[in-house]
């Protein structure tokens, strides 16, 4: 599959084509969360408002978006029915799972990963001094959207704001009539009581810091070649990586993988494919995305960026520029990604004795030929 230059610009979204939706919970005029703002990168994720910027409607396997709060703003209380993973990249804050005297607070700075429970309520705060940024990577492409917890629809509905059964917005101060319209109703409080509370232990299982990752130098065929050594570390599942026996930090069901990848300037996967939907967070440096085994194309993101990659696509990411690389990359499925490699890459790797046994995972070419079990 080829891409032309005019599709691989649509899914390059920078920085500068970010657009926030300071309109997109019914939570944004209480004053606790004055300045929150929010962004639908790729799919509409959980947003409540029906007039919501999206940059990428295509659907993925997952939704991708972002929240920036300014110093001491929160977000408020509210659940999820499939995977929230936050990954922060900017400031500081403290995440309480849970409600009232259950809730457990986590801290979670620049670099760290947090993967919340469905089913479980989270609210987090700016407790740094600037502006802090969480990027999100929710499961599946339609996700059911959220339950509020019912101070938070009480408390808005003071401000003007309420949502209509179905989950939109209903804003009398723009002339919305909120008289004969069924509302969303309050969860009630012995639901709440029903729901499951994680411990605290169990919650740092879920949280990968920056300082804890855990490096693989090699964890790709072509990481033995010259100029391709692409260093991965991973988060969620058995990601874009072909390590022998890894073992992901977070486990369970997401609907997605994500692995970290570092490189230093000059360094390149090599050109591959993939057969899931792929998006990649440009976090640190210079990246380049190139694409195409033949008629390449290629784009240079600005730091920050999220670019989207379509299943079996032959692309090489390479680090530029004169700091170290590192992007997260998230992969469809909870499945072992398929990545493919092209003969030029299979034929050196093998020449430096590597090569993909029958899981697809890297190890001695000498030691990996047909042993039987075909038929």
């Amino acid at each position: 599959m080829h891409i032309s230059p005019t599709e691989l610009e649509r899914r390059v979204i920078e920085p500068d084509q970010f657009v926030a939706d300071p309109q997109a919970f019914v939570d944004v005029r209480l004053p606790q969360s004055k300045g929150k703002e929010s962004y639908s990168f790729i799919g509409p994720g959980v947003s409540q408002n029906s007039d919501q910027v999206i940059n990428l409607e295509e659907a993925h396997g997952f939704n991708v978006g972002a929240a920036r709060l300014p110093a001491g703003a929160i977000n408020n209380p509210h659940l999820h029915f499939t995977a929230e993973v936050f990954i922060c990249t900017k400031g500081s804050f403290r995440f309480d799972v849970g409600l009232g005297d259950r809730a457990v607070g986590i801290p979670v700075g620049a670099g760290d990963v947090l993967s919340v429970p469905t089913w479980v309520f989270r609210g987090f705060e700016n407790t740094g001094n600037d502006d802090g940024w969480v990027f999100t990577a929710l499961g599946r492409d339609v996700t059911g959207g959220i339950i509020w917890a019912p101070e938070v629809l009480v408390e808005a509905a003071e401000t003007g704001l309420y949502l209509d059964k179905d989950a939109s917005l209903i804003d009398t101060a723009r002339g919305d009539e909120v008289d004969g319209v069924e509302l969303m109703p309050l969860m009630q409080q012995s639901d709440v009581d029903g729901l499951s509370q994680p411990s605290a232990d169990e919650l740092e299982q879920r949280l990968v810091r920056a300082a804890d990752r855990i490096w693989s130098t090699g964890s790709l065929l072509s990481g033995s070649l010259q100029g391709h050594r692409v260093d991965t570390a991973p988060l969620i599942g058995h990601g874009f990586s072909q390590a022998v026996n890894e073992v992901a930090p977070i486990a369970g069901h997401h609907s997605f993988t994500a692995t970290w990848l570092r490189a230093e300037p000059g360094n390149q996967t090599g050109l591959h494919s993939v057969g899931e939907a792929q998006v990649a967070y440009l976090v640190d440096g210079q990246w380049e995305i190139e694409c195409n085994d033949e008629g390449g194309v290629a784009a240079t993101p600005a730091q920050g960026s999220v670019v989207s990659l379509p299943p079996n696509v032959w692309r090489n990411l390479k680090a530029t520029g004169a700091e170290t690389a590192t992007m997260v990359l998230v992969t469809a499925g909870d499945s072992r990604p398929s990545i493919s490699w092209t003969d030029d890459i299979v034929e050196a790797a093998n020449a430096q004795n590597r090569a993909l046994d029958a899981n697809g995972c890297v190890g001695p070419a000498h030691l990996i030929f047909n042993r039987g079990g075909a038929r």
